[in-house]
């Protein structure tokens, strides 16, 4: 170990070894000793390489971001670390406050053009450079295996090394992919702006979870179980405006037991995604079913902000409350013309990928209350048409109830966060199925997630290879994955 930090190291610019140091995951049975080695390529890209000093596996995991990123995010290193992985973390090329889209400006002005491409794409490229540098020195061989395995931000930067590095990684776990960057972080400030102008302002948690209770009641059952979840929400055409019931004139914007005329018209436009004034839809919105806390809340979710201010206007003082329903298509299209360029992730010709023998999985809740699943659904239907034969090399799961990266009403633990020191088979575990992809050549099917309250599983069901959906078999207990099928929708 003390060795290595002497290794020479080189990169597309002069690479330094800030730091060598020694650690342990903690202090139970599973748990392992580890070096971790702290690198810097200029300008300011720091990478974390952890090293297991015993029981490697032979295998690279490089470990994705969540949003801005900017610090180490060691606790996903740990994990890989307790099952046997040298594992890779970065900045992303920047420090900060995750929430913060503030690098991304040099000046009023000016872009800084440099920590935007290193943010997004030039880091997770190098995570594989140095981290296979650094295992090479370490143990005195390469990496039997490469694997990226993140969600949101970590799925974007997945799919992004699969379109632009596709030797980087042999495999690929993509969760929630923040792939049209550019465009869905425009549409997290149109709920504010509908409601701004149909509501007055923002609705009362109570008033949202009315409209979105109501939703799931109207859609629960299409799927053929009643169980508190929509299936699939693009088949939901529920509309509060036409909701008698609970939306009627002189309701008050106290009275959480029903909806204004108004109220209901900005719930129905933030469902039905952001449009023009001729009412185009420019992009989907989130999902009925879904928590609408972040997005339409009593303030602007902070990302699209952030966006606006640093990577578009280059105005730190840029103003929200100045969009409306005639000026949002302009702001619409300047997002992505100007993020669009560095940040966008969905180019669907992955065939490189594919031809060296990539693999890659991704997944996306259906009730994802951050990135809509529609622009995840929309990307891989353009992979399918694009690529040949892509089931050879591509999963695309849909979970129904799930909201971002995990959480929600419905199933939510497949494996897709943290495995521990003894991951599950991979018919329960989607990051083992992606290895037994990739390494035995074993494609996956169906995959079975789990719902857990306090410990205790209380419904399990399959996870289909999109577009198949799970079908209830008709008999049985519909908390049992038992009891449904994979099958055309």
């Amino acid at each position: 170990m003390q060795g290595i930090g002497a290794t020479s190291l080189t990169a597309d610019a002069p690479v330094s070894i800030l730091e060598v140091s020694t650690g342990t995951t903690g202090t139970a049975a599973s748990d392992k000793q580890y070096c971790l080695v702290k690198v810097k390529v200029d300008p300011q890209v720091n990478i974390w390489v952890s090293l297991p000093a015993t029981a490697w596996n032979g295998r690279f995991r490089a470990e994705g971001n969540g949003v801005y990123a900017g610090s180490l995010q060691l606790a996903p290193a740990v994990d890989s670390i307790r099952q046997g992985f040298a594992g890779v973390t970065t900045d992303t090329g920047h420090t900060g406050f995750f929430l913060s889209g503030a690098f991304g400006m040099e000046s009023p002005g000016k872009a800084n053009t440099q920590l935007q491409i290193d943010f997004a794409y030039r880091s997770e490229h190098l995570m594989a450079v140095i981290g296979k540098q650094l295992v090479k020195a370490f143990y005195g061989s390469d990496p039997v295996r490469s694997y990226w395995y993140g969600c949101s931000t970590g799925g974007r930067q997945g799919l992004m090394m699969a379109q632009r590095y596709p030797a980087d990684y042999d495999a690929i776990l993509a969760g929630a992919p923040a792939i049209q960057w550019d465009r869905f972080q425009a549409y997290q400030i149109w709920p504010q702006v509908a409601m701004k102008a149909d509501a007055g302002g923002p609705l009362s948690t109570a008033k949202r979870e009315l409209a979105t209770s109501r939703a799931v009641a109207a859609c629960d059952a299409a799927d053929g179980v009643t169980d508190g979840v929509i299936g699939d929400p693009r088949l939901c055409t529920y509309d509060p405006t036409q909701d008698a019931q609970i939306t009627q004139a002189g309701c008050s914007s106290t009275d959480g037991t029903c909806l204004a005329p108004g109220e209901a018209s900005a719930l129905q436009k933030i469902w039905g995604g952001a449009r023009n004034t001729a009412g185009q839809l420019l992009w989907p919105g989130v999902e009925r079913g879904s928590d609408l806390g972040a997005l339409a809340g009593t303030a602007p979710f902070p990302i699209p902000i952030e966006q606006a201010r640093y990577w578009v206007y280059f105005d730190p003082n840029w103003d929200w409350t100045t969009l409306n329903f005639t000026n949002y298509e302009a702001f619409f299209n300047k997002n992505a013309e100007m993020v669009g360029p560095i940040m966008a992730t969905d180019n669907p010709d992955i065939s490189a990928f594919k031809k060296r023998g990539g693999k890659v999985i991704i997944y996306h809740g259906w009730a994802d209350n951050l990135i809509m699943p529609q622009g995840t659904v929309r990307y891989y239907d353009r992979v399918k048409q694009t690529v040949s034969a892509p089931d050879d090399f591509s999963r695309l799961y849909m979970v129904p109830g799930m909201a971002h990266c995990g959480g929600g009403a419905g199933v939510n633990e497949f494996g897709q966060g943290s495995s521990g020191a003894v991951p599950a088979e991979p018919k329960r575990d989607i990051f083992r199925a992606l290895m037994a992809w990739s390494e035995k050549g074993q494609a996956p099917a169906d995959i079975t997630a789990s719902r857990i309250v306090n410990g205790a599983v209380t419904r399990t069901r399959p996870l289909c290879p999109y577009p198949q959906v799970a079908n209830y078999k008709g008999a049985g207990s519909t908390d049992d994955a038992a009891n449904f099928v994979c099958s055309a929708p």
